[in-house]
């Protein structure tokens, strides 16, 4: 099944997934047909035109979902998926993977561009979408670059990796319609910084290739071992062998690593572990000791002694509450913690 959105100005996604689905809109959320899946999609509507909507379902079919931003629109949109291994996204012509474990890229786009989304049959979902204006950013920002970068000109596409603050950000919005989840004004103060991260990191360091003082170049290779330790946290990658595929000393990687991603390289690969571990688990589809192995772990204590550090909560628990419909969020501890 093949959805087109439309965004114009003052556009409302609700509104314009009902019309697509040939449902009604209940409030401020629509439901996806039942032919195609269940869940629901719902919005959340703030001051200067900064609007989020969180998308949980589950489809019996492919769904490929078409955001078409009218070059008049003056809206920018953000995409991420919060739950979803599979994931793909058009750009330039080409499909490419979006996310792995959950959210580590950003896709950022302004009026003018075309996106496609594809969503496979048989998994679960959990995804945000933001739009906003150029003066939704106006009144919070005021850094020359940033204001240049969201000057009408023309259309830009951006898919990027997420930095650790953002990516806690993005489960904390997700989590809005959990039974523990942010309050409204908590989810604001969430969104407004997501905005910045996302802007300043895309306007301000892009453009002037570094990131935390570091060449460009250093920066794509640490990137791409952070995307190799989210898509393998079921192996145990040695430091070697990072550090030779990028073509880094071990001791630059392991020093530039903390720096731009404050947490050692050890200390990531366990937390991208556990990240898995949770989504494998909200899938509903396997038992504790079965995530656990899957994640790379044969001491099941010491599983669930890393998953309650993670999230503060056993595994055990954590499963019951989603198989009884009660997820709650549980926030990752400060990198301090993390042993």
């Amino acid at each position: 099944m093949k959805t087109h959105i439309r965004i114009n100005k003052n556009a409302d996604l609700i509104e314009s997934l009902s019309t697509d689905f040939y449902t009604i809109r209940t409030k401020d959320s629509v439901d996806l047909p039942s032919g195609l899946g269940s869940g629901t999609v719902k919005g959340f509507y703030f001051p200067s035109q900064l609007n989020v909507y969180i998308g949980s379902h589950h489809l019996h079919l492919p769904w490929q979902l078409e955001t078409i931003n009218e070059q008049d629109s003056t809206t920018f949109c953000i995409f991420a998926s919060i739950v979803s291994n599979k994931i793909t996204i058009k750009k330039d012509g080409e499909w490419v993977d979006m996310n792995h474990n959950g959210p580590n890229s950003i896709l950022f786009y302004s009026a003018g561009s075309s996106v496609e989304i594809a969503f496979p049959p048989n998994e679960p979902f959990k995804t945000l979408f933001i739009t906003f204006t150029s003066e939704t950013i106006r009144a919070i920002i005021d850094q020359p670059d940033v204001l240049k970068g969201l000057t009408p000109g023309s259309p830009f596409l951006y898919l990027s990796e997420t930095t650790p603050e953002a990516v806690n950000l993005i489960r904390k919005l997700g989590s809005i319609s959990d039974e523990n989840g942010p309050s409204r004004f908590e989810m604001y103060i969430a969104l407004l910084n997501l905005l910045r991260l996302t802007l300043y990191r895309t306007f301000v360091s892009k453009e002037r290739y570094n990131y935390s003082g570091l060449l460009k170049e250093d920066v794509e290779k640490l990137f791409s071992i952070r995307r190799r330790l989210m898509e393998n946290s079921h192996l145990t990658l040695k430091i070697a062998t990072l550090a030779e595929e990028v073509g880094m000393s071990e001791s630059k990687m392991i020093k530039l690593f903390k720096q731009v991603f404050s947490y050692t390289v050890y200390q990531f690969a366990q937390k991208a572990k556990i990240i898995k571990a949770k989504d494998l688990l909200t899938t509903r589809n396997y038992n504790v000791s079965e995530v656990g192995y899957m994640v790379g772990y044969s001491n099941m204590t010491h599983f669930a002694k890393a998953f309650k550090k993670h999230y503060k909560v056993n595994p055990s628990e954590y499963l019951k509450s989603v198989l009884s419909n009660r997820t709650s969020t549980y926030e990752i501890r400060p990198t301090q913690t993390i042993s």
